[in-house]
């Protein structure tokens, strides 16, 4: 009960299905790399935010300056999130995805304590908008290299999992 098959008829088939897979990964590397209005918008945010916390605010003006940062940020993420944009499995994700995620955390949050820090410590006026222009221009120089470290290794374990022409099969 087999049925012969055309290798070279097979091997055509295959090619059909990974030109709208290169599409894919195009699109992905296109968005890891060209969307750079989502981040200039969000680090100008964090200016904002940053740079009210040099207003002396008292404590429920404190919270309400991070209740509405966090509502304007969860605000983007969803719009960003409905964009059609082409999405992967879960799976094709790797573990830089994560990595990248966990550093941009530990080098924000890095920059903004240790700004702090020194604008407190040199006791320089205008501290807040110093610590908001380099928090944000850190976020700014991080994004866009890390975007595109997560998102490489997709296209390159791609190639790897690919089948072989009938042809390489026969060395």
């Amino acid at each position: 009960m087999t049925t012969p098959v055309d290798a070279e008829r097979a091997w055509q088939d295959l090619q059909r299905i990974r030109i709208p897979q290169e599409r894919v990964y195009d699109e992905v590397e296109r968005c890891a790399t060209g969307d750079r209005r989502s981040t200039y918008l969000m680090a100008a945010i964090m200016w904002i935010y940053l740079a009210s916390m040099g207003f002396d605010l008292p404590v429920w003006g404190t919270f309400l300056a991070l209740a509405a940062y966090l509502a304007i940020l969860t605000t983007l993420i969803v719009i960003y999130s409905r964009r059609p944009r082409v999405k992967l499995h879960r799976s094709r994700y790797s573990w830089r995805s994560i990595a990248t995620f966990f550093a941009g955390g530990l080098i924000s949050g890095g920059t903004i304590m240790v700004t702090s820090l020194l604008t407190h410590w040199l006791a320089l006026p205008y501290g807040s908008l110093i610590q908001a222009t380099v928090s944000a221009g850190a976020f700014v120089l991080f994004v866009g290299p890390a975007n595109r470290w997560a998102v490489s290794p997709l296209r390159g374990r791609a190639l790897r999992d690919r089948p072989l022409h009938p042809k390489e099969l026969g060395r």
